[in-house]
Formats: C-alpha cells, structure tokens, sequence
C-alpha cells in the first residue's frame, strides 16, 4: 500500500516533530510504501503529486495542507493533535480563529476519517460542529524501552518542557505560571526544556534554569533527574511530554484544557491554572514516591507505540479498500 504522509512543520523548528517521527517510523514498519513532506505553507507541486500517487493519504493536523488534499480525490485520514476545533483568539491559537480557517477545518471534518490524539478533542469537534464526524480516538504512542527512570537519585526538580518561539505560545503553554509558581518555591530547583521566544530574558536571579533545545537523549536524563514533571499551559491536544515523562517516573503536575487528564489519569495531579493551586501540587507531588511507579505502568500500558501501530494498520488499510 502506498501510503502520503503529510507532516506539519513546527514553527521555528526543522524537520518533523518528533510525535510525528514517531508515526512515520511506524507506517514504514508495517510495510507499506510511503512518501513523505513537511508542509512548511508552500510546498504545492510536492504535495498534489504526492496525495496522487498514493492509496491513502495521511495528514497531520487540519490546516491548509489537508485542506488542500481532501481536493484531491484520495482517501484522507487525518490526525487532530490540539488547535484544531479551538478558539483562542487572545493567544492567535486555534483553527476556528477566523472565517477562513473555520472553512478548511469544516471541510476536512466532513470528508476525512478524523482520528483524534485525545477524546477531550472529539468533545470540541462536537461542540464546534455538532458531532466528531467520521471519528477515532487514537493516542500517540510512546517508547517505554527508550524512556524509562535512570538508575541515578532524584533530585528536588521540576521540569517544563515546552516549544514557544512566540510571547503567545509562551503563554499558551503556562511557561508565565512556571515562573510564579517558581517565585513562590524558592528553595525547589526549575528546569525549562525548549525554545523561548527571542525577546525573552530569563531571570537573573532565581531557581529556574532555561535549557533551550535538547535532543531526546539529553530530555530523557532530565526527566530522570526530577522528581516532578509540570505541564501548565491553557490547551493541550495530548501532552507528549507528560507521557515521556511519566514513563521516566516523574510524578506529573497538570492543568485541565484539551487531553491532559486523560494522560495524567489518577497518576499525578490536575489542578486550576493557578499558581497557588499548582504550589499546592508540587509540595504533594515532591513527595508521592509511589505515582512514579504508577504513571509509567499507565503509560506504557495504555499510550504503548503496539496500539497506536495496530489503530493505524486498521484505519489506513480500511481506508484504502473502500477507495
């Protein structure tokens, strides 16, 4: 089966985001024939003729570039990671943002199979439209065997992960709470994963550290050296992080919007996005030993990489014999 997978450029970051890495490596482990492109916004020519050269068309996220395939007479399944039954205007986030998007988010509802990364999605692709359309819930799927808890201590450590080159995106993912809740725990050590935007300028002073970009391997001794993972931003489709992790046994501090308590489960904390509240979960978290254990067994038992394959094997393939 030859199979177009449409990625989706993160702003500011080359190449595919590493979920979507993850789906690619997957599809060509099953063994299928596919072709792949980064959608950057411009890439017309590659993209018509990939989507005609194929079976199946899988795309990640609704935005111009599926809009674009749903054109163009191939079966499409396309995967909604977060913004895209969102409106959020204050932060310039969600595909419901204007007249213009609104459309191409209508028209990728109607014509594509939708698999969705998070039921909380599916409730707002309801609420958008009136119903999920063509529906699965799908999560993304995680590597136990490469994140897992180090054999080194734990320190007193929070860690953020977050990918915000703009102050909205900065926003968007709670990196402005992070630092209050710092201000308000003094004596506990911060650490920040990921680009910031380029007018900003940490603290001279203070206990959280900015780390810029890591790769996966630096990320992982991270996420072993904390006791405690916060994710606190204002929408999450479903959080990758939380789940890399929880895998490595960090207790994880969320805040309700999109898919998060679906990751976190019993396993950790969802808490209102407020810095006292989020205070009050770290001081708990710092000493839940036990949720460490725990949020690894739940994610690798219910977000593994075997069922995400096995969800995409079974729509792709439907997809392809109904063509």
């Amino acid at each position: 089966m030859k199979v177009f997978y449409l990625a989706a450029a993160a702003v500011g970051k080359p190449g595919m985001p590493t979920f979507q890495e993850d789906d690619f490596n997957l599809l060509r482990n099953l063994g299928y024939d596919v072709r792949s492109l980064i959608w950057r916004g411009h890439e017309y020519r590659e993209l018509i003729r990939g989507v005609r050269s194929a079976d199946v068309v899988l795309a990640w996220h609704i935005g111009r570039h599926s809009w674009l395939a749903s054109w163009l007479g191939r079966p499409l399944a396309c995967i909604v990671g977060g913004y895209e039954f969102v409106y959020l205007p204050d932060l310039d986030y969600g595909g419901l943002r204007s007249s213009t998007t609104r459309a191409m988010t209508r028209r990728v509802w109607r014509k594509a199979e939708l698999l969705y990364v998070s039921q909380a999605l599916a409730d707002e692709a309801t609420s958008a439209f009136g119903s999920p359309g063509r529906a699965h819930v799908l999560p993304t799927g995680y590597d136990s065997s490469f994140w897992k808890p180090g054999d080194g201590p734990r320190r007193e450590l929070v860690v953020s992960v977050c990918h915000a080159p703009t102050q909205a995106r900065f926003r968007l993912k709670g990196v402005d709470v992070l630092l209050e809740v710092a201000a308000r725990l003094p004596n506990l050590e911060f650490a920040v994963a990921g680009v910031m935007p380029p007018d900003f300028s940490p603290p001279a002073k203070g206990n959280v550290r900015f780390t810029g970009w890591l790769d996966r391997k630096a990320l992982r001794e991270l996420y072993q050296e904390a006791k405690v993972y916060a994710q606190l931003s204002v929408h999450e489709g479903f959080p990758n992080a939380v789940c890399e992790a929880m895998l490595c046994g960090c207790v994880p501090v969320g805040t309700p919007g999109g898919g998060t308590h679906e990751a976190i489960d019993d396993c950790g904390f969802v808490v209102p996005r407020d810095a006292e509240a989020v205070v009050g979960a770290i001081r708990i978290a710092l000493r839940a030993d036990d949720k460490g254990a725990a949020a690894r067994s739940w994610v690798s038992t219910r977000f593994s990489l075997e069922r995400r394959r096995q969800g995409l094997k079974e729509i792709l393939e439907r997809l392809a014999v109904s063509n």
